[in-house]
């Protein structure tokens, strides 16, 4: 391979996925209005691939380097709901698209994009079906990625925080670390806006309290530690990034046994308020970012710096009894000739420095949460349904999926 096509540049933030204990392998899944046709699905692929050249590479190690490079093979459409193991089992893509019944699945490997990196390129393959299954006539313009950012020029600008003897004594949220289970839950998606209307709030600030309520059953826990992820590609200066750009914050809340969501609200929202403005959105990823710099500079074996990595998060206070992360609507762009042709969504991540990830993505009318569990009590899906429904919220299913 010519070296000449080989990049670093869009890795960057994705190299803390190499330092995870775990590969994090993520799922969307759409349902579709008929019976999903494999071959038409493959030549989608084909059409949308042909104009996403940041998908098409493959991952290429040499000694203690990373490089993308493109990626000659073909890209298969694979049948059947189990998600396979990516790169190995995939042509060398770090993506995976496969069918069963009417149901089109997409893996991917976290180290190449985040959700938002992904709606994109899920959203033409869509499209470029619809075309081909339905006659609609979506265009098929190129799907194109912002340069990388400097970090090294950002860190200039936000020096990282040294770190003090407080920062050893934080105390830590200990993380279950059983078996994954998943749970998912439905909810209308008016209702959750009516209960944040009523308190003044966000939805997704509502969202948070309702599930710390749930949570405190669950977990038996009189203070509930939530993580949430933002958006940093407007503040970044990299508007059209595909590549992972994030940053995330940690909170916490007290509970008792009298507390209801109109108790909490007020103020974990100006706590979520604050965190998003633009200024502490750069600070708080350029802060992340700047570790993930220096383990990455080390010379030393990955293994080594996984290690150092997970230890430094660690003390760092990561870890979280829930990730909540609000995808909102998964198609990008969302038109309503395209959603009338799907009738349901579901994201699958799985918890990272948590206790459970909580994915919520909206489409039609209906908010849907995905959650990854590795606590050991049974009965999630009961005590959110209970904990909902007390504070009027429209459940139409709370289900656990595996037992």
């Amino acid at each position: 391979m010519n070296e000449s096509q080989r990049s670093t540049e869009y890795i960057f933030q994705g190299t803390m996925y190499f330092f995870r204990r775990e590969k994090i392998l993520c799922r969307y899944q759409f349902a579709l209005q008929d019976a999903v046709e494999p071959a038409l699905l493959q030549r989608a692929l084909d059409a949308a691939l042909s104009a996403a050249p940041y998908y098409r590479v493959q991952l290429v190690q040499e000694k203690r380097s990373f490089f993308l490079e493109p990626n000659p093979n073909p890209c298969l459409v694979y049948q059947g709901s189990a998600q396979r193991d990516i790169p190995e089992e995939t042509n060398g893509y770090l993506f995976s698209v496969s069918c069963e019944g009417d149901t089109v699945y997409f893996d991917w490997y976290h180290f190449l994009m985040d959700g938002h990196g992904v709606s994109p390129f899920l959203t033409r393959i869509l499209e470029q079906y619809c075309n081909l299954r339905y006659g609609t006539a979506f265009a098929n313009t190129p799907i194109v990625c912002s340069p990388a950012y400097d970090i090294e020029a950002m860190m200039a600008k936000y020096p990282p925080p040294t770190a003090t003897e407080s920062t050893m004594q934080r105390d830590v949220v200990q993380t279950w670390e059983g078996r994954m289970r998943r749970t998912r839950v439905r909810l209308t998606k008016q209702s959750l806006v009516d209960r944040a209307v009523e308190n003044g709030v966000k939805p997704f600030t509502a969202l948070a309290g309702l599930l710390s309520l749930a949570l405190r059953n669950y977990l038996g826990k009189d203070e509930i530690q939530y993580s949430y992820s933002a958006d940093t590609r407007r503040e970044a200066g990299v508007p059209d990034a595909l590549y992972n750009c994030v940053c995330s914050f940690q909170s916490g809340v007290k509970l008792n046994d009298d507390t209801r969501l109109a108790d909490i609200v007020p103020k974990m929202d100006a706590e979520v308020l604050r965190t998003l403005q633009p200024e502490a959105k750069l600070r708080q990823m350029v802060q992340q970012m700047s570790w993930v710099y220096k383990v990455d500079q080390q010379k030393a074996p990955l293994r080594i710096k996984q290690r150092v990595f997970q230890m430094g998060e660690y003390i760092s206070g990561v870890p979280a009894d829930f990730w909540l992360s609000y995808l909102g609507n998964p198609l990008l762009p969302a038109t309503q000739e395209l959603q009338k042709y799907t009738k349901d969504f579901n994201v699958w991540v799985p918890p990272d420095g948590g206790s459970m990830g909580v994915e919520a993505s909206s489409l039609n009318g209906i908010i849907t949460l995905c959650i990854e569990n590795k606590a050991e009590m049974p009965g999630l899906a009961g005590m959110i349904r209970t904990a909902f429904e007390k504070e009027d919220i429209t459940v139409l299913e709370a289900v656990d999926l595996d037992t």
